[in-house]
């Protein structure tokens, strides 16, 4: 049944007021679900995959160990292939440069290696060890599973080429390392803080279009709307939001940006630190940190087109063009390209986005590079709210929360058509990165980026008989950030230590402005949602120019950090670091210095499981009132937040696990019944995490997390907030997600499953939305037009249609979740 809130039965009403289908949207539908059904269809399949196999493909491939070529064909190929990790070892392949069939370039890479190939399947091959072992320069003996005269391959122990490729769907979508700030690239299985990382195949798979798409495998991660209404600001870490100003990295250096929208087609991966990261990424609140790598050259050309349908109507078209040119491959370009525009899944809601990216490299010489990129991006949206306020008498006026409403259908419209909310995103980069010897480099940063709000959206003010208020805000706003880093990284050995250093200085400065008192908001009028307004637009919306009438925050940061991590001998790691800054608020009228420090052990007793504890602490600045709050633009002292966190990470060749027990404190800024935002007492998070990622078989990937949290006010002073779990905020988070590769065909079937508790709707703990559970599908399929290999993929989110709300991190307001979403979609790489 759709998720409701307790103390309220559902009204009668709710699943009959939903808007009827337009015939196109129908049709679309109609036609999406024919599609799916038509992928069960085993003849056409098998003559595909066996087109797939015959099909030429254009391969790249420099010369290089022999495991490494193989992998990079079976992955560009499209296929499996299975052998025994003894049977490469020591051995090279030479390069593979044109248009070659599966069978013409597994000859090529493996002539004079002694080994043999088998075809298990019209896409799996096994790869053995001829009796000779001397086939030098002689054409391979291709041997098919149905060849009786083919001798069985033997294979008591498998590696999986192609299948295990970091971030892959056959490595299980398992990455080894990622970015963890100021120390760089690091192994995940070494790293003492919990950071998971969402590859590019992942994103693809599971046609992402927002950081809520991309974190559905994740119960750390609270569920989130997405960015097709409004803005997405539900996204809570552990219970936490990211800080607005300094939560966000691009490459590592800060982006910001208010909402978390931007544009995933430009994104290679994301990593996400959970909890705090002052010491790893700079002063900033402790809700974790989303680091996005924007795509870069590749050595390969990259030749990508992208398409993608909703069933609401609503077009998709990206373009992936990268590689490198000139003298040696000195230079490299990636290009990235978005246009969409059509009907989203809000009854008459449209929705226009275009985006652009460019990232340039040149490598000066073997050891110097220069990076160079740029990324715009646009995006408005029409017929959504802001928020809907449940109060007791449903009037605008009237910010103190009251028995909620029921859950409404996530494609019921209930503000005018004419609302809209538009986001802009530009920032550029440049970095330059100099190996200076085998241990030691230098790197040289920046960072510039504005992000635009033109915000012309109402709250819905609603009690429980359905009766409403809709108030509208019309306003803009700018946000600025600029970061310049320069770090210094090496190793140097005292005895049986070896020392990891990391040096450097940062210096970050934000502004925000607004539009000042060219503002607007006023009363549109009353109305029962059982048949919502259709209110007169009162003013229209402000221009572009008017977000920088009135500057509100202007806040510097000037860091120095240093770290030392000592491996002793292969068991031990011991990470010690501190960051010394200075936070200036010149609208707080703060100038304060702190040093942030950051302790860490790990100890490996065997080479797949690691054990840390880990401290780390965070130096923020103060909150700022919202604009709704009776004391707008109010800014408070700054805070320190602390963090202690054990765990173990386990690494075997099929799967993988993650376990932490975590406790964080910080400084408590609310809202309170007077519609007064305060800072004041202190937000204890403490919780056990679970999550593990493994391929049961060949064929079968499985993919589990959960979330226990304990979110609470403590020493606010007010007898009736102590001890109270914090508003929006889940008890429990279960996630799983699986895929099954379908034996014999290239046709790949998913499912997942999300559960959300119950998550308190107001500050006294009175009333709480009851628990989710959201299922999905899909399925993928590959196969070839001609010489070019094209990736089928249809996914269905929220299969059973709950309606369900979602609610942010210490916050009273709901937003209607999404209903059941389709969409289709196809890769073709030229």
């Amino acid at each position: 049944m759709p998720s409701t809130l307790k103390t309220l039965p559902r009204l009668a009403d709710r699943r009959p007021g939903r808007f009827r289908q337009q015939p196109l949207v129908s049709a679309l539908r109609a036609s999406l679900f024919g599609v799916g059904l038509s992928l069960t269809c085993a003849p056409l399949h098998l003559a595909q995959a066996q087109q797939l196999i015959e099909t030429e493909i254009n391969y790249t491939l420099p010369a290089g160990p022999l495991a490494q070529s193989l992998n990079r064909f079976a992955s560009e190929a499209g296929i499996t292939l299975s052998f025994d990790p003894k049977l490469v070892q020591g051995k090279r392949a030479p390069s593979l440069n044109g248009h070659y069939s599966v069978e013409q370039g597994l000859n090529l890479l493996l002539a004079g290696s002694g080994i043999l190939m088998t075809f298990m399947s019209d896409d799996v091959i096994a790869l053995r060890a001829s009796e000779s072992d001397s086939l030098v320069s002689t054409p391979l003996h291709l041997a098919r599973a149905d060849d009786a005269s083919a001798e069985p391959a033997v294979l008591p122990e498998l590696t999986v080429s192609g299948d295990s490729v970091p971030g892959s769907a056959g490595a299980g979508y398992r990455e080894e390392s990622a970015s963890v700030g100021i120390l760089g690239n690091k192994s995940l299985q070494n790293t003492p803080y919990s950071v998971d990382v969402y590859s590019r195949e992942l994103m693809d798979n599971l046609q992402a279009r927002s950081i809520a798409d991309v974190t559905k495998l994740d119960a750390s991660v609270s569920l989130s709307s997405g960015d097709l209404i409004s803005e997405n600001n539900t996204v809570a870490i552990r219970g936490l939001s990211p800080d607005s100003e300094t939560g966000q990295k691009l490459d590592g250096m800060n982006f910001r940006s208010r909402a978390k929208d931007l544009p995933l087609e430009h994104i290679e991966s994301v990593d996400i630190l959970k909890g705090a990261g002052g010491f790893l990424y700079g002063f900033g609140a402790p809700g974790g940190i989303i680091n996005y790598t924007l795509k870069r050259p590749t050595d390969a050309p990259t030749r990508t087109l992208n398409l993608q349908l909703m069933d609401s109507g609503l077009p998709l078209v990206h373009g992936d063009l990268g590689g490198r040119f000139g003298a040696d491959n000195r230079f490299g370009y990636r290009i990235n390209a978005v246009h969409e525009s059509g009907d989203t899944y809000i009854n008459e809601g449209e929705s226009r986005r275009n985006s652009a990216s460019v990232a340039l490299d040149w490598r000066i010489t073997p050891d110097l590079v220069w990076q160079v990129d740029a990324l715009k991006a646009n995006h408005n949206r029409k017929g959504g709210q802001w928020a809907v306020i449940s109060n007791a008498d449903g009037q605008s006026s009237n910010f103190t929360p009251a028995t909620p409403i029921d859950p409404i259908d996530g494609d019921k419209r209930l503000a005018p058509e004419w609302t809209s909310y538009e986001s802009i995103q530009e920032t550029w980069g440049t970095d330059l990165s100099w190996q200076m010897s085998e241990d030691w480099s230098l790197q040289l940063a920046h960072r510039q980026s504005d992000s635009y709000r033109l915000f012309h959206l109402p709250g819905i003010f609603a009690n429980t008989d359905d009766v409403y208020s809709a108030y509208l805000w019309s306003y803009n706003n700018l946000f600025e950030s600029e970061q310049s880093q320069l770090q210094l990284s090496g190793e140097v050995s005292t005895g049986f230590v070896r020392h990891e250093l990391v040096a450097g200085a940062s210096l970050t400065e934000t502004v925000s402005s607004n539009s000042g008192s060219l503002g607007q908001s006023g009363n549109l009028g009353t109305g029962n949602l059982s048949d919502p307004e259709e209110f007169a637009e009162p003013y229209g919306r402000l221009a572009k120019s008017a977000a920088e009438v009135e500057e509100y925050s202007r806040v510097k940061r000037s860091e120095l950090f240093l770290s030392d991590t000592l491996r002793v001998g292969q068991n031990w790691d011991l990470i010690i670091g501190a960051r010394h800054g200075n936070l200036k608020d010149e609208f707080g009228d703060y100038d304060e210095s702190k040093i942030t420090p950051s302790l860490a052990v790990i100890h490996r007793p065997v080479a797949w499981l690691s054990l840390y504890a880990s401290y780390i602490e965070a130096f923020e600045q103060g909150g700022v009132a919202p604009e709704t709050a009776a004391n707008a633009g109010e800014v408070f002292d700054p805070m320190i937040s602390e963090q202690q966190e054990l765990g173990l990470k386990i690494d075997r060749d099929d799967w993988s696990a993650n376990a932490a027990i975590f406790r964080l404190q910080r400084g408590l800024s609310y809202t309170n019944s007077d519609n007064v935002f305060t800072q004041n007492g202190e937000a204890r998070f403490q919780g056990v995490e679970l999550s593990t990622k493994t391929r049961i078989s060949s064929q079968w990937l499985l993919s589990a997390s959960a979330l226990w949290l304990d979110a609470r006010n403590k020493k606010t002073g007010d007898t009736s907030l102590d001890g109270e779990r914090i508003q929006g905020i889940a008890r429990e988070q279960l996630k799983l997600y699986s895929e099954y590769r379908v034996n014999g065909i290239p046709l790949t079937l998913s499912a997942g499953a999300r559960y959300v508790g119950t998550r308190p709707a107001d500050p006294r703990g009175q009333w709480e939305a009851d628990a989710i559970t959201l299922l999905d599908a899909g399925a993928r399929y590959k196969l070839a037009a001609g010489r070019v290999p094209v990736t089928l993929r249809l996914n269905i989110e929220n299969l059973t249609d709950e309606a369900y709300w979602l609610m942010s991190s210490g916050g009273s307001s709901l937003a209607q979740g999404a209903p059941r979403t389709v969409k289709l979609g196809a890769q073709i790489d030229f």
